[in-house]
Parts: structure tokens; sequence; C-alpha cells
């Protein structure tokens, strides 16, 4: 490693495992890939992240276990509450498009074909959509976050790491629950509303130990908490639906399927909603502008912004065990189509559109998707065992980009076609020493081609990359209950192209090189997570625009350094602590030269653009350089029933969202907390709970360009009450 030796990191990862009073991650006992039992007790924690059950302690990985249960208690419900939980994650927002921050890897192209650098699976089912991906967490079983390149076993673009989200399976007993919530949310500058949500779940048996079912379904209301200063009133309505069936059929005691489907909606009024930053705007410079100047204040005028998502997708997995190990087949298939209204001047101003100085665009995105995936893993053979698969991908997604009522009308076809083999092996040298070492092997072909204002053009991208992505690993088993490791790995990310008909060429594939030494400690009152990393980040791909039309390219080089603690303890029987942190003492581009920024003075067409602003030396996009909560959860049996409550506090330092720094997140802290009451002898409970008491206002995601510095603001504070019956 470049920066810190291998020895005096091992000292150090020693020193803190070996610590008996070192907290560590809150365990739950999981007694199959698709099954939780939560507990209160710091029971042993199982993943799959080697595709195969195993302990988390003896994976050499950085990696975040959620149960459904600490989700609960944490207060998280969507995707971008997810921070909270686990350290080094920034959950960032460019409208529709969500774009996951993980230990500094990131990306801001926010194009139709352009995946996530943080591969996102549900159900073992690769999400290619940036556009809708996941953002309610309504039947969630666990949730497992691995951290760095996963370039073997989950490639798929896995440049800096995947978040597995497994929903519940049916049962051959009879269980549900419900919960309903009712809550206000607002504060400070922002309109107060209602919060409205319910969830169910209800699965049992068909046919004896046979054939079993599960239903899930969710609502969830917001009716808006943002002003519109154009005329005072409310907006920011946002609606959430979601249905999912799921059948389990046990063939025989060595053979199971899961049939899975489901169909989400999502509208959500406050996506595109956007904020001008320092009142940098080209509205400025027209009479008739209104522009907002408070957080959760907008202006427009007509049909409101919004981003609409509907989703419905279809999974069967199938898993026979037999003589040599368990075959596992997934078959998934997505279909998703978000339709987008949004300007990019963030204020009204009739005169600045007719100019076309200002834009605003209708945007929609049908997305088809269809993946299969094999794999075998081997059962133990003496000192040896081995996982191999395949893996087959196929996307079609198109974009209808209509800007300024038909000012600018464009139309593209993005086809991306993905082949992998993969195969890694473990031998146990000794009792106490393994190694690991795996490749993946891909193929990626991309295909681009449109046509402007209905007139078919020839296609602009049509090309193929392969890549080799291997993986080393050593596990020392120090004592029973501590281990060390360290990590080589390699992550790819496949080519990108405009969504926009442009003559640029698609940006090359990224890749980063991943070298982590780490310290696992469990015993029965804690447990410790701790690990250094060092990432060698080349040929960033990175978003560009220029008018109307957003081209990736290629950046040069980024190096990142840091340490990731997560850790629990439990003090006595009544109060556990949690404490997640992530430190980045360095993420910063190495060598860029030729970025482009958008700088004063701003005239009446906008900001002016700097097509070699050398951002060679600065931080990198998105990445603070410390994030972190500390959470406490006390519960306290009485005659009455069980007492438990839980509050935490998140901190992040500042960030940045364009290359000057004029687009800047400040330092802010978050304070949750939750009161629950179970009356003995009863199926119900009933919970208090806030979240950001503080009513802070930060930036969560931004669309900087030429127009405008547009941001878009985090939810107010919100206050309310949840009642849940399970049987």
């Amino acid at each position: 490693m470049k920066h810190l030796s291998l020895s005096s990191m091992s000292s150090v990862l020693c020193a803190l495992a070996l610590m008996g009073i070192t907290p560590g991650i809150t365990a739950q006992e999981i007694g199959s890939p698709d099954n939780t039992s939560p507990s209160d007790a710091m029971d042993e924690v199982v993943v799959t992240a080697q595709k195969r059950t195993e302990r988390l302690q003896d994976v050499p990985l950085s990696i975040t276990e959620l149960s459904a249960a600490e989700l609960t208690r944490q207060g998280v419900q969507t995707t971008s509450d997810m921070p909270s939980v686990v350290s080094g994650l920034v959950w960032s927002q460019q409208g529709a498009w969500t774009e996951p921050n993980l230990r500094g890897i990131y990306t801001n192209v926010a194009a139709v074909g352009s995946p996530s650098p943080i591969a996102i699976y549900l159900d073992g089912v690769y999400q290619p959509m940036q556009a809708g991906t996941i953002s309610d967490l309504a039947d969630v079983s666990r949730i497992e976050v691995l951290k760095g390149p996963q370039g073997t076993l989950f490639g798929r673009n896995a440049t800096g790491g995947a978040i597995s989200i497994y929903t519940l399976d049916p049962a051959f007993t009879t269980t549900g629950k419900l919960d309903v919530t009712g809550a206000a949310m607002g504060g400070g500058p922002s309109d107060t509303t209602a919060h409205y949500n319910l969830n169910g779940f209800l699965s049992g048996p068909f046919i004896g130990h046979a054939l079993a079912g599960s239903i899930s379904a969710y609502h969830d209301q917001t009716n808006g908490y943002l002003v519109n200063d154009l005329n005072g009133q409310q907006t920011g309505r946002i609606t959430a639906d979601l249905v999912r069936g799921k059948l389990l059929w046990e063939l025989s005691e060595h053979t199971r399927f899961v049939g899975s489907a489901y169909y989400s909606y999502r509208n959500d009024g406050t996506t595109y909603d956007g904020f001008p930053q320092n009142g940098v705007t080209a509205a400025a410079f027209y009479a008739d502008a209104v522009i907002p100047t408070q957080p959760w204040h907008y202006a427009y005028d007509g049909a409101a912004p919004f981003a609409e998502t509907r989703a419905k997708g279809a999974s069967l997995k199938g898993t026979s065990e037999f003589g040599l190990g368990t075959l596992t087949s997934i078959t998934g298939y997505s279909n998703y189509r978000v339709s987008v209204l949004a300007d990019a001047h963030s204020a009204y101003s009739p005169s600045c559109v007719a100019a076309f100085a200002c834009v605003v665009g209708a945007v929609k995105t049908p997305n088809q998707a269809w993946s299969q995936e094999f794999d075998f893993a081997s059962r133990q053979m003496g000192r040896f065992r081995f996982v191999a698969g395949l893996f087959g991908f196929h996307n079609r997604v198109k974009e209808h980009d209509d800007y300024n009522g038909g000012g600018f009308v464009d139309d593209t076809t993005i086809t991306n076609t993905s082949f992998a083999v993969f195969a890694e092996g473990t031998v146990d040298i000794t009792q106490k020493l393994s190694t690991i070492a795996g490749v993946r092997v891909s193929r990626d072909l991309l295909k681009a081609e449109g046509s402007l204002y209905s007139a078919p053009l020839e296609p602009y991208a049509d090309k193929g990359w392969t890549s080799t992505t291997p993986r080393v690993s050593l596990l020392y088993k120090i004592t029973p209950a501590v281990n060390t490791y360290f990590t080589y790995s390699e992550g790819f990310k496949a080519g990108v192209v405009s969504g926009q008909i442009n003559s640029a060429p698609p940006a090359n594939p990224e890749k980063i090189s991943s070298y982590e030494l780490g310290v696992k400690a469990a015993k029965e009152n804690y447990s410790a997570n701790v690990a250094l990393f060092d990432y060698d980040y080349r040929d960033l791909q990175v978003e560009v625009f220029n008018n109307l039309v957003t081209t990736p390219e290629n950046a040069a080089k980024a190096q990142i350094y840091g340490v990731d603690f997560e850790g629990a303890a439990k003090l006595n029987e009544a109060l556990r602590l949690r404490l997640v942190t992530t430190f980045l003492p360095k993420a910063e581009y190495s060598s860029f030269p030729n970025a482009i920024a958008f700088v004063p003075p701003l005239g009446p067409y906008g900001l002016t653009t700097d097509n070699d602003y050398d951002a060679t030396g600065s931080r990198m996009l998105v990445t603070p350089r410390w994030t972190g909560t500390l959470s406490a959860t006390y519960t306290k049996h009485i005659d009455a029933g069980t007492v438990d409550a839980t509050t935490s506090v998140y901190y992040s330092t500042r960030y940045r969202w364009e290359y000057t720094g004029a687009v800047t997140t400040g330092a802010y802290a978050l304070l949750n907390a939750k009161l629950g009451f179970m009356p003995k002898g009863s199926d119900f409970k009933f919970t208090v709970f806030g979240k950001n008491l503080t009513n802070k206002a930060y930036m969560q995601g931004t669309e900087p360009t030429s127009i405008s510095h547009q941001v878009f603001w985090s939810q107010p504070r919100e206050v309310g009450v949840t009642a849940e019956y399970s049987f």
C-alpha cells in the first residue's frame, strides 16, 4: 500500500480488536439466507456475501448486515435513510437519479443506461436503473452492504460495493404483521403537512409443507412540506405504493423454489423542485423572475415538477443440494417507466424560458432488463471449497426528451448486454490460516441509436469491452473470537454513453484496485469490525453538461484511503450501544486537468463554462471526510409490558457537489429518537418517534449546470406514532 505500511496497519488493527471494551456490529441470528430471527442478544451474524451461508466474522470483506429488527430500531424506512446505519455511505440524488457514494466511490453520470458503481440487488436480482432505484423498504427481511470492489462474485459494475436487499419469504406457519403510522412533518420555513403510512404482510401454507405463499402491501403518502413562492401554496406531494406476492415450493428436502412478483408506484413532488444556491440562476437577469431564498421554498407556474416511477418485476430462485454442493439459479425481470417534469433554472421566469436561457424538460425513460445467474457452491472437500458461476444480463432502455414544449426533441435507445464467468476457491492452509483466490471475466456490449425530431440517425455508439477482475484474500484466526485479513481486489464498471443525441463517443470503463487490511472480533457482549483500505481509482466516469446535452467522459485518476469501523456493545441486559464511522483523510483527484466547471460571471444565459478547469489535487465530489452514527437502545421489562427506546445522532462533515466548491453541503448533525411500548401478553406495539428533531435543512442532492446551481433539500422534522399488530 502506498500510504501506510502493512506492518503498521496490522499493529493498529490488532490492538483495536484485542481491546475488550471495543464495541462491534449488532448481530442477529439468521437461520437461512432468506430468513431472519430478531433477537436482543449479541448473537452470531450469518451472511451470504460469498454466495454461501457463513459467519460474518469469517468473511475477509467489510460487510454491514442489517436485520429487519435493526432497521426498525434505527427508523430506516427508505434507502435514503441508510447512511445513518452504514458507515461510509452517502445517499445522494440528482433529480430522479439516485447516486449512492460508498467510501468515495460515486458517479454523477445521470444518464439512461448508466448504472451506479454501487451495485444494487433485490432478492439476488441485479437492478440496473439509477432512476427509480428501490426507495421504500417495505417488506425487507435484511440488507447486506458489501464495501469495496466486488469484482468476482458480485462483479456487475460493483466498483464501490454492493447492496443486497432481501424481502420476506413465505413460511409454512401462518404469520402476519400490520402497522399504521400517522405523523406531522414540517418546521421552520417548511410547510406543516401530514404523513401517513400503511404496511402489511401475510404468509401461510397452501399445501402442507410443500407450497406456501405470502403477500405484502404498502402505501405511503405525504401531502407536501414545500412552499411555492409564486402563490404561497403547499406543494411537494409524495405518494408510494407497493404490492409483492411470493410462492415457496419445497419440491423435496433438498430442492426449493421461490417465485416473486411485484408492482410499485412512486410519484415524488420534491425530487425536481430545485432551489438556486446563493441565487445563482440565469432567471435572475429577467424582470419577471421569482427566485426562492429559503430552504424548502420553490417557484414555478403551471404543472408542478415531479418524478414518477412505475415498476414491476418478477424473479425465480431455485436451489438444489446434492452430493458435491448446492446449485442456485436466479432468473430476474424488471420493467421501469420513469417520467420526469423538471426545470434547470430553479426559479419562475417565462421570459427566460422563451429566450431558451432557462430550460423546462419533460423526460420519459422506459426500461426493461432480464438477467440469469447460475451459482455452484461446493461442500467442504478436505481443505478446499469453491464457488463458480455464470451470469447473463440484457438491458434495453429508451429516453424521450422534450425541452421547452418541443423546442428540442430527441429519442434514444440504449442496449447493454453483459456475460460473465467467475470462480473463487478457498484453501484452509492450517486450522488458523486460509487463502481465497478468484477471478471474473466479463464481456460488456453497448449500442446506442436514436432520432432527432423523429428523423432517424446513425447509431452513435456500438462498442464492447472485456474485463478480468481478480481477488486474493488471506484470513488468519488470531483466537477463536478474533480474525484478521488482507484482501486485494479489482473492480470494473462498463462503458457508458449519453442518453441524449450527440457525437461524443462513449466513456470507457472505469477501474479500481483495492487493498484492505481488517480485523473482526466478536464475543458475548461485543463485536468489532475495523478496516484500513487504499483505493487506486482510474478512468473515472464523470458527467459533462453543455447547453441541453449531458455527456459522460473519463476523468484521469483518483486516490482514496481511510479507516472504517462498525461496532456495538451490550453494556448490560437493558442497554446496547452502536457506533458506525468512516474517516477518509484522503479522497482526491490525483490527476484531473480537464474538468468541466461553471464559473462566474453569471449572465443572462447562466454561468461561463470552463472546459479546462484543473481539479487535480481537489477533494472528490460528495465525499465527506468523516461520517458517523452513535445510537443507544434501552429495553426494560416491567409489569405492564416491555418498554424500548432508541436514540441516534448522525454527523457528517462538509462535502462538495461540483469541482469549484461553490455548491457545498455544510457539516450537519441529525437527531432521531423512538419510544415503544408492548403491553404484556399483547400482539400490539405502540411507538412514538421523531426524525431530524432539530429540523436541520441540508442539501441531499444537486444538479449544478451552467444555468443554475440547483440543489434539493432534505426532509424537515417529522414526529409521529405507529401502531403495530403481529401474529
